[in-house]
């Protein structure tokens, strides 16, 4: 992305409220905006996505974000923080945090703060605009610089956990469409929790807890669940002996087939095919 053309715009503006009126022309195709949310609600379209604000909610908008709509309750309260693309660019601290970080705005502009973390937001809001007024410092620049990768460092850590919660969700559910994939492969002679666990390298309980998380539904009742499925269209096939379909299904003995065709289905393979 490159930078704004235009140097002349200030690198720094602090609103202590929320005001479209008093917001720069263009604002949003020159700085990052940082909303942070004190009371009321909000909400606005990114990309045609909806999102909602509420109190202790920090909302980022990218420079040249596609935001559309914005809405608030009359009782709606914030302070704004702008940074010039060219200022926070210039300060990013580390260019892989700084890739990440800006991934995560792009993909959730929206975040909820703890108390504290609200504290440490709104300290550094009221800090950078105190340092960007105190143009009589003999290093204004530097200590602006500085304290922009202090905002920065802070709003990383800020992010961190959300990030990881986002990583760990994504891999969970990675992991879920993975064994929802190797059942369907599988279910015909595989029904043990521990044969999908051991192909996805993870333990069975975990596996268990990720169905949970993602399903409502365990492992086991996700392997029954494909497995009866094909059971029943095996069935209603009156071509195929009960005798061919335990084996395709890998039982080891008719009646141990017949057994588990009566627990699943609350009858016998026999009665069954005779109400059929």
């Amino acid at each position: 992305m490159r930078s704004p053309a235009d140097t002349q715009l200030p690198e720094v503006i602090w609103l202590d409220r929320f005001d479209t009126d008093r917001m720069p022309a263009a604002y949003g195709d020159h700085y990052f905006t940082h909303l942070l949310c004190h009371a009321g609600s909000g909400q606005f379209l990114m990309a045609g996505q909806p999102y909602h604000i509420a109190a202790d909610d920090l909302v980022i908008w990218l420079p040249a974000a596609n935001v559309t709509r914005l809405l608030f309750s009359p009782d709606f309260k914030a302070s704004v923080l702008l940074l010039s693309f060219d200022l926070l660019s210039k300060n990013n601290p580390d260019i892989g945090w700084g890739i990440k970080g800006y991934l995560f705005s792009q993909q959730q502009p929206v975040i909820a703060l703890s108390e504290p973390n609200r504290r440490i937001c709104l300290t550094h809001f009221q800090a950078l605009h105190e340092r960007n007024e105190h143009t009589q410092h003999r290093f204004h620049q530097e200590v602006l610089n500085a304290q922009v990768q202090l905002f920065v460092l802070d709003m990383w850590n800020i992010f961190a956990h959300a990030m990881e919660q986002r990583r760990h969700l994504q891999e969970r559910g990675a992991l879920f469409e993975r064994f929802l994939q190797l059942v369907q492969e599988h279910c015909m002679e595989h029904r043990e929790v521990e044969f999908y666990s051991e192909k996805l390298c993870i333990t069975a309980k975990y596996l268990t807890e990720i169905c949970k998380k993602n399903s409502g539904k365990t492992a086991m009742e996700w392997i029954r669940n494909y497995t009866t499925q094909r059971l029943l269209l095996l069935l209603n096939n009156k071509h195929l002996t009960l005798t061919e379909i335990a084996d395709t299904l890998h039982f080891s003995s008719a009646s141990f087939f017949s057994r588990y065709v009566r627990r699943e289905l609350g009858m016998s393979p026999t009665e069954y095919r005779q109400r059929l």
